[in-house]
């Protein structure tokens, strides 16, 4: 609109001037007298190079060639408008009655400069301010004539906007074409702000009231590649505007790079909602329903833009997808290893915006792991962002707490969550394709990582925990057959379980696992790599009895988390459960030695000690036997 304005207004000290000149003088006289009009009225010069022709019937018209209207004062960078040329239509028979209608008006390659400095002076501010009522006033009380524009054309426009010498943006290839037959008009623009050519279509109810700052209503459509976003309700060039929006952005990339705004990596949109925008930058939607990347919302969101963008918005959504946003489109291009993904993780969004968004949703797929109904909020401020779990349900459990995202100096993450009645066998298996145990979880836990990627985040994690399960089972090793003499196979089954465990640099270690059988219980000591998705684990089954020195096997479980390698620890079962035979055989062994060496161990003294004693003894014999000696 302010682009319009500045037309119009250079328009009409163009046909003003030109049209009262005409019937007084010849061509030649006209720019001249048209020059000095325009320096009295606005302090411009207006230059015209070539003649300045016209026809008087049935349109009085006026054509010139190149023409130019200097910038402001204070400003340095060329003329505020300049053209090849102008053609001016002008309905005669009105005229002769008082009034001017003018007909048509062509642009022939323009360039408009629209320009503020640092005072937020505007060089589009053609009188100044000490005259302009009193010229408006003057021209009103002196010919009261009524102004009319039915066709305006512009060819091959260039237009550009600087604020304190910094370019805000710039179009080429203008075309547009403005029909105001009344108050109403239409309005037809083709633009390439950058590569691509960007299409306006507007219908506005009242030119005359929008361009004076009122409101009226408006009907718009914006498009390009294929995107399209619409508006039909009331604005004001303030800007203030308020009715129903509608977005269609297959590729909302392409159309902000059409519009020579930088790409936010955003997916597929579409949107329709009733939203209001104040002269103070308060952006209000309601009945907001849009889907993004396959996900349905309703949001009502509330948004303050007179600064850097706060946002208090309630989401409801139904399955809830966020794979397309927690999995790198080249994640799959990493050869054969199956460990995390390096692919860089892009944090910046979470510098857009504070504020709070309360989100829930009927269920969460996060590409990993599936929830079911949920309900959380999320804080953000300064590039942190707070997620509160009120209610995170999935795997027959709950889990409550927080997760923190900082990416004020780098990302890291963090949480506190607790769990409640999670079933195990499927969280394994979603997040690290172990299946084989089963049981409801109850657990504490705390962690930090930090990492621009989610391998080196795994391989960063620190914390601890805590975790207690009821009855259940793990599949491939059935302790009972074991301490049956059936080795391998089968399912062990268990009545609880217990463990904690500490994290340093993304590798678990857990050293008092305690699991009640029966008849039997395992206790288990060993690590399990989160970061290199390994385990080394001993579990060591023992039979009860009254003074817990029953039979216990060691079980050991090693290899990758996809296909572990399970087997009973043979060594272990003799270093734990002879122990007494092993000492009594290494005694006799040592005795045997001994005997036959004739080595007698003194007090205190091992029979290797005794033995290497003996050898220097008879050493040093042979010695003095060898110089002569006794």
């Amino acid at each position: 609109m302010r682009i319009i304005k500045v037309l119009l207004s250079v328009i009409v000290v163009l046909v003003l001037t030109l049209v009262g000149l005409v019937f007084l003088l010849p061509g030649e006289k006209i720019a001249g007298l048209a020059a000095d009009q325009v320096k009295g009225q606005t302090g411009r010069d207006l230059t015209f190079e070539g003649d300045v022709s016209f026809s008087i019937f049935p349109t009085l018209g006026v054509a010139t060639g190149p023409v130019a209207l200097s910038n402001a004062d204070w400003s340095d960078n060329g003329p505020m408008f300049a053209a090849q040329g102008a053609k001016i239509g002008v309905d005669l028979m009105a005229l002769i009655g008082g009034n001017i209608q003018v007909k048509n008006i062509e642009l022939d390659n323009p360039i408009i400069l629209l320009e503020q400095d640092r005072q937020g002076h505007a060089n589009w501010d053609l009188f100044p301010e000490s005259q302009g009522t009193a010229n408006t006033e003057t021209a009103g009380e002196a010919g009261g004539a009524a102004f009319t524009l039915d066709k305006l054309s512009v060819t091959d426009a260039s237009i550009r906007y600087l604020v304190g010498n910094r370019e805000e943006f710039a179009l080429k290839e203008v075309t547009a074409k403005l029909a105001w037959g009344g108050n109403d008009a239409t309005l037809d623009v083709r633009a390439i702000p950058a590569s691509e050519e960007v299409n306006l279509k507007a219908e506005i109810g009242d030119l005359d009231a929008l361009l004076a700052g009122e409101i009226t209503s408006v009907k718009a459509d914006l498009s390009a590649v294929g995107n399209e976003i619409a508006f039909e309700g009331r604005a004001s060039i303030a800007p203030e505007l308020q009715g129903a929006a509608r977005a269609k952005l297959p590729n909302p990339d392409a159309f902000l790079a059409a519009l020579s705004l930088g790409g936010a990596g955003v997916p597929a949109t579409d949107f329709a909602g009733d939203i209001t925008f104040t002269k103070s930058q308060l952006l209000s939607l309601r009945n907001g329903e849009m889907t993004v990347a396959g996900n349905a919302f309703k949001a009502d969101a509330d948004i303050n833009l007179a600064a850097k963008p706060v946002v208090t918005a309630n989401v409801q959504a139904g399955d809830l997808s966020l794979e397309a946003f927690t999995t790198s489109a080249d994640a799959g291009a990493e050869s054969a290893d199956t460990g995390w993904s390096k692919a860089p993780i892009d944090a910046s969004a979470l510098g857009l915006f504070d504020g709070t968004i309360s989100l829930s949703a009927s269920s969460i797929a996060t590409g990993t792991l599936n929830f079911g109904a949920s309900r959380l909020s999320i804080d953000v401020d300064n590039s942190r962002a707070v997620a509160t779990l009120t209610e995170l349900n999935g795997y027959d459990g709950v889990i409550t707490g927080q997760f923190v995202a900082n990416n004020r100096s780098g990302l890291s993450v963090g949480g506190k969550m607790n769990v409640a009645g999670m079933e195990l066998q499927g969280l394994l298996n979603d997040f690290a394709e172990m299946d084989r145990f089963t049981g409801a979880a109850d657990a504490q836990i705390g962690f930090l990582a930090s990492g621009n990627s989610l391998h080196s985040i795994m391989h960063s994690l620190k914390g601890d925990g805590q975790v207690t399960v009821g009855r259940g089972t793990i599949a491939g090793l059935d302790l009972d057959k074991l301490f049956r003499g059936t080795p391998s196979g089968g399912t062990t089954v268990f009545d609880d379980l217990s463990a904690s465990w500490t994290i340093v640099d993304g590798v678990l270690t857990n050293n008092d696992l305690l699991m009640d059988l029966p008849n039997v219980q395992a206790k288990g000591t060993g690590t399990v790599g989160l970061g290199p998705q390994t385990i080394d684990y001993t579990f060591t089954p023992q039979i009860k009895n009254d003074t817990d020195t029953g039979i216990a096997i060691p079980v050991r479980v090693k290899g990758a988390w996809a296909d572990p390698k399970i087997w009973p620890d043979l060594e272990a079962v003799v270093k734990q459960n002879f122990k007494e035979e092993t000492k009594q055989l290494e005694e006799k062994a040592k005795q045997a030695v001994a005997d036959k060496l004739g080595v007698t161990t003194e007090e205190g003294q091992s029979l290797e000690d005794a033995a290497k004693q003996k050898l220097e003894d008879e050493a040093a014999k042979q010695l003095l036997k060898l110089f002569g000696g006794n």
